[in-house]
């Protein structure tokens, strides 16, 4: 907010608001702004520093709104690129692969590096449904996801950390601490410490620790009813 100096209706009181929208008074005339007009004025000047604000908040948001606009999207059947995946319901998904290199230090070893996937151009994920994936591909692309029960939050997350997708695993990682209690919180540990999520794992300990008494007497029993999870 830029400096502003004035006077008062009647000529006589010169005010000042400094680039913290903070108000400066000189002069005896100061006693003669009512309380209220120093709290108008004060206001005013606030307001303006908002709008501001909000014009540049949306101007990056129009910018941002332009770098993901894609037609079709990638969560569409007839979106193309110059790589695809197969996953193990052998749908193909197509993405493009300077995407895929931004996003994931996994794929820019694969495409830079003599390996097959770098020749043949597709990526076999037999660990995966086409619809995790194009999920994964999507987020890439646009920042967005939808969990969904054909992509749940787990199998993004499976997928993030076997591509290395940091900022897909902390969106999920998030996404899974907000739903713990008793009946889960097994299985979240495990998926905290064999996917290495930061904020999934203190917030499940946070809850073993304020719930301990009610946790503690089936934990082991849960423990041991969870089935592995695989992190590879």
């Amino acid at each position: 907010m830029a400096a502003t100096q004035g006077v008062t209706l009647d000529g006589r009181f010169w005010y000042y608001i400094n680039e913290r929208g903070g108000i400066s008074i000189s002069g005896d005339a100061a006693h003669n702004l009512s309380r209220k007009e120093l709290r108008l004025t004060e206001v005013e000047g606030r307001l303006k520093e908002v709008e501001a604000r909000c014009l540049a908040d949306e101007s990056v948001k129009k910018k941002l709104r332009f770098l993901q606009a894609y037609e079709p999207g990638p969560l569409s059947a007839h979106f193309r690129g110059d790589m695809s995946f197969i996953g193990r319901d052998q749908e193909r998904v197509y993405a493009h692969r300077f995407i895929m290199e931004g996003k994931s230090t996994v794929f820019r070893k694969m495409f830079q590096n003599d390996m097959q996937e770098k020749e043949s151009g597709i990526v076999r994920v037999d660990d995966a449904s086409s619809h995790v994936i194009r999920s994964m591909v999507n987020f890439c692309y646009t920042t967005e996801i939808q969990f969904t029960e054909e992509a749940s939050v787990e199998d993004v997350l499976k997928i993030a950390h076997k591509f290395d997708i940091k900022d897909l695993k902390d969106v999920c990682d998030e996404e899974l601490c907000k739903d713990i209690c008793g009946d889960n919180i097994c299985r979240k540990m495990m998926l905290a410490h064999n996917f290495d999520v930061e904020k999934l794992g203190e917030a499940t300990k946070e809850y073993f620790k304020n719930n301990f008494s009610l946790v503690y007497p089936g934990f082991l029993e849960r423990l041991c009813r969870n089935s592995p999870l695989d992190s590879e």
